[in-house]
């Protein structure tokens, strides 16, 4: 393939472009980046939440993973004259979104947690208050883990659709087909980009995905993912872009030679998982296993130990008899 000159990125452009990560990629590799976003969130309205027969009020805890939950849960209270009580708490997915909060309410008088980031650090801070009823509002689309792990701690939780991603008409302003590389963050990005180019075709593109969601989506599209964010070795999108595009240019910009390593197969996905879950098996069977051995050796060497003492006995009482 021909070296990638111009990317596609589907998320509004950095605040300061000039100091962002995707700055210097585009300087290191000689290349255009456009940022536009494919998607919008739209809020459901209230008449339309209430046929959910969810009344906020009726939780004593709300769970926020970001800023679009914040906005759309106040949103909401105020459209339906819902005066949130000082004793109601929320549970944060991260501090950034906990002090977000502060846009709507005053964050000293109101009981407020986070996590450090990840489902598994915010639940152990929500099995402290396992005894709240919690409301989780999120997106129509969501796709989160929040559910799945309250579902394994046993504790309730209510779902709460209060907004939407919606596709954005773009075709106006771009053509996908000026671009040797597009960079997907959400299934709706997937399918904003056929809604907009109907006759769109991979071809010799280049189809970066964040998530196993994305990737899927952009396959049962049609579409050949050759990066999958995040990778083993980068967290973020921006950096398996700069690690993908490191290894691409080291080889001549010929993809075969590094396609394996980045691209997303679902079967070999899971395969792959099933592996590890059979070596965890098979560890913990010869673990098992040595604490058997261990078990019987030393309850053979008590009894030995105890017969050599027995024996000793004998041996000192025949002794004594003699004299």
């Amino acid at each position: 393939m021909q070296k990638v000159k111009k990317i596609l990125v589907s998320q509004p452009a950095p605040a300061d472009y000039e100091k962002s990560p995707y700055k210097a990629i585009a300087d290191k590799f000689s290349l255009s980046i456009v940022f536009k976003k494919l998607f919008h969130i739209e809020g459901i309205s209230a008449l339309e939440f209430r046929k959910n027969k969810i009344n906020l009020l009726d939780y004593t805890a709300v769970v926020l993973t970001s800023r679009n939950a914040v906005d759309h849960y106040f949103r909401l209270a105020k459209e339906m004259r819902t005066q949130i009580p000082i004793s109601m708490k929320f549970f944060c997915s991260s501090e950034s979104v906990a002090f977000y909060i502060q846009t709507y309410i005053q964050y000293r008088k109101r009981k407020i947690f986070y996590g450090k980031q990840t489902t598994a650090d915010l639940m152990e801070v929500i099995v402290k208050h396992k005894d709240e009823k919690f409301l989780f509002p999120c997106s129509e689309e969501s796709n989160s883990d929040v559910p799945a792990a309250f579902a394994k701690s046993k504790i309730a939780l209510q779902k709460a659709p209060m907004y939407r991603t919606v596709p954005t008409k773009v075709a106006g302003e771009l053509d996908a087909k000026d671009f040797d590389m597009l960079v997907m963050f959400s299934p709706v990005g997937v399918r904003s980009l056929f809604e907009n180019f109907p006759d769109f075709k991979q071809e010799g593109r280049l189809i970066a995905t964040f998530g196993a969601s994305v990737a899927e989506a952009a396959q049962q599209a049609g579409l050949t993912v050759n990066l999958l964010a995040p990778t083993p070795t980068s967290s973020s999108m921006v950096q398996a872009l700069e690690e993908f595009l490191n290894d691409l240019s080291k080889h001549g910009w010929d993809l075969p030679k590094i396609a394996e390593k980045y691209a997303y197969h679902k079967a070999s996905a899971s395969t792959a998982n099933g592996a590890k879950e059979d070596l965890k098996g098979k560890d913990a069977a010869a673990r098992a296993r040595k604490t058997i051995e261990s078990k019987v050796a030393a309850n053979k060497a008590a009894a030995l130990a105890v017969i050599a003492g027995k024996k000793g006995g004998r041996i000192g009482q025949m002794a004594r008899a003699q004299k």
